[in-house]
């Protein structure tokens, strides 16, 4: 029985300006089985959410993206924009770090819900409407119907994360990519945020990506992790073999960066 929902092999991503090329990824190579966690880590720049995009084909023309990216045996890569964009709604759903910049200003949750539940599910304004609903109420949010009456500035950055994460998992995608899902969101919400994400595993099982900077987030959730710095891939391994005997020395200086954190964290509120 095949267990692999996705396969990335030899990815190169290059910036292009102009004349000038620059490598951001350089020739990496992973897999994600299905029904489990992959954490990728590493410094701001070390080319996280570049090789996430890259996968969903949502780079800009000025990236030359090359390998091959193969996801329940469709190589996406190859495909065209509307096939990619079909996938990318209803097979792969990605929740960005900066909620904020996800929903439109002008527009209610309500009508950006509906409008999205509508275009990928095939389904009508009452019913999508339904969907909205309980996909707030599934995220455990007070007060769901007076929630979709309001415009994204009327809420916190924490709460629209989770109205995102509702959206995602309403879809049934197969896989979810999260992308620093809690760097916008205050202390008191990662742990919200947090929370929902180990309920959508222990639930619903779906395969995952889970992109952070902080391993302390990323130790809670993921099965194997991905450590890269300047494009590469450094370390991978089962998570708690990477943190318990990292090999390599970046991974130590985070571990050692987080764990200093951590201790002096304790000293301040202790």
């Amino acid at each position: 029985m095949k267990t692999e929902l996705l396969k990335v092999n030899h990815l190169k991503v290059q910036y292009r300006d102009h004349k000038i090329s620059k490598d951001i990824i350089s020739d990496i190579s992973f897999s994600l089985k299905k029904n489990h966690c992959l954490g990728i880590i590493g410094e701001s720049g070390s080319g996280k959410s570049i090789t996430c995009k890259a996968i969903l084909g949502l780079l800009e023309k000025n990236f030359d993206v090359k390998g091959d990216v193969v996801f329940n045996d469709i190589h996406l890569l190859k495909q065209d924009k509307r096939k990619i964009r079909h996938i990318r709604g209803k097979e792969i759903s990605m929740i960005l770090q900066n909620p904020m910049t996800s929903f439109d200003p002008l527009f209610t949750i309500q009508e950006q819900m509906t409008e999205t539940f509508i275009e990928n599910l095939d389904i009508t304004k009452k019913e999508a409407l339904g969907l909205s609903l309980k996909a707030l109420e599934e995220m455990h949010i007070l007060y769901p119907k007076d929630v979709l009456k309001k415009h994204p500035h009327q809420l916190s950055g924490g709460m629209l994360q989770r109205v995102m994460i509702g959206i995602a998992l309403a879809l049934k995608p197969s896989m979810i990519i999260a992308d620093e899902p809690t760097t916008a969101v205050d202390a008191i919400n990662v742990v919200k945020v947090m929370e929902e994400f180990m309920r959508i595993r222990e639930k619903h099982h779906t395969s995952m990506i889970f992109v952070s900077h902080d391993l302390g987030v990323v130790s809670k959730i993921a099965d194997h992790l991905l450590v890269m710095k300047e494009g590469e891939i450094v370390e991978a391994g089962e998570t708690q073999h990477v943190l318990n005997r990292p090999s390599n020395e970046y991974t130590k200086y985070l571990i050692d960066t987080r764990n200093a954190l951590v201790e002096k964290f304790y000293q301040v509120v202790g």
